[in-house]
């Protein structure tokens, strides 16, 4: 009976375990060349689109880092291209012939939802006993405590990342891929690139 309460006990706390290494961002496949691919690539040109230049620099990097350790060639895009505001067409072929990728991959950030909590503060009461009879209750000094207000920020943000062939300009997969609650921005984009990546992987898409 003991052994098999210890057993039970085992697997709830691996359930435990696995439940709290589970990625927390969600990734869901939008598109997917119908006829199967069979060609892996090995040198990407990574673009991310985001609100501002340090986000899009940022995530480019992440994700171009990510590949690397994977062993897979990538190319940040600003490297290439710089981080104007407005990106054609024309510039990213450019970009990718200048790259020598075989693969263009591009992430767009199309929402950011930041939630804020304030927490008030806590009031604490010290008391401090001056000399004399302790039982005079004029004896003791009463003074305040206060902790300051603290404020919680969550970000939730959303990615729709595609893959094209460079040698021809077809679209050949497309996720999107939500990353939950993260306390800073750079927290949301590591977790965004590492889930990307993962996804490549999962579907034989790089070498």
């Amino acid at each position: 009976m003991k052994i098999a309460r210890a057993l039970s006990l085992f697997s709830v706390l691996i359930v435990f375990a696995i439940v709290g290494c589970a990625p927390q961002t969600e990734v869901i496949k939008l598109y997917e060349k119908s006829d199967d691919i069979s060609q892996t690539y090995e040198r990407l040109l990574v673009i991310s689109v985001a609100g501002d230049t340090n986000s899009r620099r940022r995530l480019e990097e992440l994700i171009s880092g990510h590949l690397e350790s994977a062993n897979v060639g990538a190319v940040a895009g600003y490297q290439e291209t710089g981080l104007k505001a407005e990106m054609l067409q024309d510039d990213i072929d450019t970009a990718a012939q200048n790259a020598n990728a075989d693969a263009i991959l591009i992430t767009h950030i199309v929402s950011v939802d930041t939630r804020v909590d304030l927490a008030p503060g806590r009031t604490d009461i010290l008391s401090e006993c001056r000399e004399g009879d302790p039982l005079d209750y004029f004896l003791y000094d009463y003074r305040e405590l206060k902790e300051p207000d603290s404020v919680k920020v969550a970000h939730t943000v959303v990615a729709v990342t595609n893959l094209y062939d460079a040698s021809n300009g077809e679209r050949l997969w497309t996720i999107q891929s939500t990353c939950f609650e993260k306390a800073s921005m750079d927290e949301v984009l590591q977790e965004e690139a590492k889930a990307i990546v993962r996804q490549l992987q999962i579907d034989n898409l790089v070498s």
